[in-house]
């Protein structure tokens, strides 16, 4: 595997203000990881000159790849090109080749280039630019030392993500498969988990999350699931793979059932393929959830065929007005999902409760749920609860 690590820093007042999202880090990191470079620190820092020099500064100090998005326009607020050369330490020098590519961009389009535009030109000494086929900012490869004499080579792209990621894919890439050897790749592989706290889940996996073990397994929670990722490196996806197998089986045959799915697959998506599999027809009658679970089964490709009701009542109805839906809406399953109370005070004591019934004749079953959990997450906790007792049905099915 490469030893090179990296940090991805994004630039403008737009990101730090928080009135755009940094989608171009993730974007980022995820094709760094294909190349089999680990990616340490994400940064992000406003338009403010003394800032992008210290936070190059910082990332010269630790990493040996620095990839930056954005300052690489024509106005006062684009100080990458400024920053980078302070930080080094080396003047800009005006590009001729370049200020004729810009010039004859505008032209191509009719326009005559505005004197700011200049600047695009203007390259620390010693940088390589990097072409930017369809736009006026070129890129920057700039390779540096820091005060250690550490070798670190900074790579500035556009913040447009069009023309970072067509200058990424035509260029940046190559050029970083050449410098790594193409070596190894960093593949992940998710396992997600519901039923149980992230404390007690990692309790049960203790050797496989210790922090150094290869595959390395990383542990996080959002909206009660937890999900384990899995990573290794190797030479192709199909060689991490071989090399995470056992950990995933590990995981699998210790967790048993609080594993519902991998990579993304949502509790409805293995609902679904689960009425798909035993050819059931599902009546949601919903009298505490207001339709989501319906809905979140609805919203699947092909569940038209499988959901038959979504009925959003008031109150619970009795079984037998329960298998009167469900039989009167051609399905052969039913989920009722009892009334909520959702008194602030009730719910602060952890008293307040739900029932769920499940009947699909001549049999039925039922459980309760509290109603509890941080007051931001609580309704959907209770959705992929009901979903998760739905699930744990249909496959308790499978092995009768």
């Amino acid at each position: 595997m490469s030893s090179l690590r990296a940090e991805v820093i994004s630039i403008g007042d737009e990101m730090t203000s928080g009135v755009r999202l940094d989608t171009n880090s993730q974007w980022l990191s995820s094709r760094l990881g294909e190349l089999g470079i680990e990616v340490a620190f994400h940064s992000t820092v406003g338009d403010n000159l003394a800032d992008n020099i210290d936070v190059f500064q910082h990332a010269v100090n630790r990493v040996e790849i620095v990839i930056v998005t954005g300052g690489l326009g024509p106005t006062a607020d684009d100080l990458t090109r400024l920053a980078i050369s302070k930080m080094a330490d080396v003047p800009l020098v005006t590009r001729p080749e370049i200020l004729a590519h810009i010039r004859s961009m505008f032209e191509s389009r009719g326009r005559e280039m505005p004197e700011n535009n200049s600047i695009q030109a203007e390259f620390p000494a010693g940088a390589a630019a990097i072409p930017n086929p369809e736009g006026t900012a070129p890129g920057i490869d700039f390779p540096t030392q820091a005060p250690n004499g550490k070798a670190c080579r900074i790579i500035a792209l556009p913040g447009v993500p069009v023309e970072m990621k067509q200058m990424w894919f035509q260029s940046v890439e190559a050029s970083l498969k050449k410098q790594t050897g193409n070596l190894s790749i960093i593949h992940h592989h998710t396992l997600h988990c519901f039923g149980s706290g992230e404390s007690h889940i990692e309790s049960l996996l203790p050797n496989l999350i210790q922090r150094g073990r290869d595959p390395q397994v990383g542990i996080t929670a959002s909206s009660a699931t937890i999900s384990l990722r899995v990573s290794t490196n190797g030479s192709t996806k199909a060689d991490c793979m071989d090399k995470m197998q056992p950990t995933i089986d590990t995981i699998r045959q210790t967790l048993g059932p609080l594993v519902f799915g991998e990579n993304g697959t949502e509790l409805q998506q293995v609902v679904h393929n689960l009425l798909t599999t035993q050819k059931q027809k599902l009546a949601v009658i919903d009298a505490g959830l207001l339709g989501v679970v319906g809905q979140r089964l609805s919203q699947i490709p092909g569940s038209k065929k499988l959901i038959c009701a979504n009925e959003t009542l008031e109150q619970m109805p009795e079984p037998d007005e329960i298998e009167n839906i469900i039989e009167s809406s051609g399905a052969t399953l039913g989920i009722a999902i009892g009334p909520i109370n959702r008194d602030s005070d009730l719910i602060r004591d952890g008293q307040s409760f739900y029932e769920v019934m499940i009947i699909e004749k001549p049999t039925s079953q039922q459980t309760q749920f509290r109603y509890s959990g941080h007051s931001g997450w609580r309704e959907e906790r209770a959705v992929k609860e009901v979903l998760n007792y739905l699930r744990l049905y249909l496959a308790s099915q499978l092995t009768e």
